[in-house]
């Protein structure tokens, strides 16, 4: 028999940015960073396509991914945070 490899749960970070982030306040967020796993990344990048920015209704453009290690999450959390980016798992986005 074969072992089966499960993807960890919160394994990748996608990044979007609103089309429109240079015309938000100075202090405004940028964009969101969701944290998800492969299986799930088609269906967060689907819905991010259709969703609009809560701040001027423009939409979102994917500008990255990175790989999340476990451990170290709080670390991007706290690095995406500081870069302008609001933090979401892919479950509040695809609800």
């Amino acid at each position: 028999m074969f072992a089966t490899y499960e993807e960890p749960r919160w394994s990748v970070w996608l990044l979007f940015n609103c089309t429109n982030y240079q015309n938000h306040p100075e202090d405004a967020e940028i964009g969101i960073a969701v944290i998800t796993n492969g299986s799930r990344i088609s269906q967060v990048q689907a819905t991010m396509c259709e969703r609009v920015c809560s701040l001027c209704s423009a939409p979102f453009e994917e500008v990255g991914q990175e790989s999340a290690l476990t451990p170290y999450l709080a670390h991007d959390i706290e690095r995406f945070r500081s870069s302008g980016y609001a933090i979401m798992k892919d479950d509040e986005v695809t609800g």
